[in-house]
């Protein structure tokens, strides 16, 4: 399993059931348009499962392979949670977002077992050596300072382990840098910044306004199934 070395690392954080503890052993290899997939075996059964999928790139390649590796699993020595490094070439906003639309709109074609939530994670870095005011204008920066107009956002910290931040302070600098030219708004948002910290890491990214539509991109939820009309139907009144 390897370590997160932090030079600058982009990826997700994936979090499973306590039960599957082990399952960042086996690992995922996520093969979509964004991902970049790769040829043959198109029609195998894996190919509808993200962990197979997952484990095969990751397993199926040595370290002295010419090929490479598209994700990698990295081990955060903390319960239900691990990191996903991705390769450059992949954008994890894009992918995780496009992975939870497709679960969405096919919740019957289940492609995970075991992952619950995916946060991307645009890119990662130390909290004892990070300057937050500056990290965050690295990842706002094409969605707030690149032109389009004023926007409505939320921020939603996500903190584990870790007592170097404090949430309302990290939410003031945040927003800081965001700018008076875009508005607050929790619930109505055209774009939601996630900030997860979790012991000596801090990861960010920016997700859209389908955030909430898309289950927080918790694929445990968005394929779980719809309640039949007959669980739905209100039962006829003894009166």
């Amino acid at each position: 399993m390897a370590k997160l070395a932090l030079k600058v690392e982009i990826g997700e954080f994936l979090s499973v059931p306590l039960y599957e503890r082990n399952f960042d052993q086996e690992d995922v290899s996520i093969e979509t348009p964004d991902a970049g997939g790769q040829d043959g075996d198109s029609g195998s059964e894996d190919e509808d499962d993200i962990e197979a999928q997952i484990r095969k790139e990751v397993a199926g390649l040595k370290p002295s392979s010419a090929k490479p590796r598209q994700f990698q699993a990295i081990r955060l020595d903390i319960p239900c949670v691990s990191f996903i490094r991705f390769d450059k070439s992949i954008d994890p906003e894009k992918l995780v977002h496009q992975i939870c639309v497709d679960a969405h709109a096919n919740p019957d074609r289940k492609r995970s077992r075991y992952i619950q939530r995916m946060t991307p994670v645009k890119s990662i870095r130390k909290t004892l050596s990070v300057d937050l005011e500056a990290f965050a204008r690295e990842i706002l920066k094409p969605h707030f300072h690149s032109g389009g107009g004023p926007k409505k956002f939320a921020i939603r910290p996500a903190m584990r382990s870790n007592q170097k931040f404090d949430r309302d302070n990290l939410i003031k600098t945040i927003a800081s840098v965001v700018g008076p030219e875009h508005s607050v708004d929790l619930k109505n948002y055209d774009l939601i910044i996630l900030v997860d910290i979790i012991k000596n890491v801090i990861g960010m990214s920016v997700a859209g306004s389908d955030y909430e539509k898309l289950k927080r991109y918790n694929l445990a939820e968005l394929y779980k199934p719809a309640p039949s009309s007959q669980e739905v139907e209100p039962k006829p009144s003894t009166d």
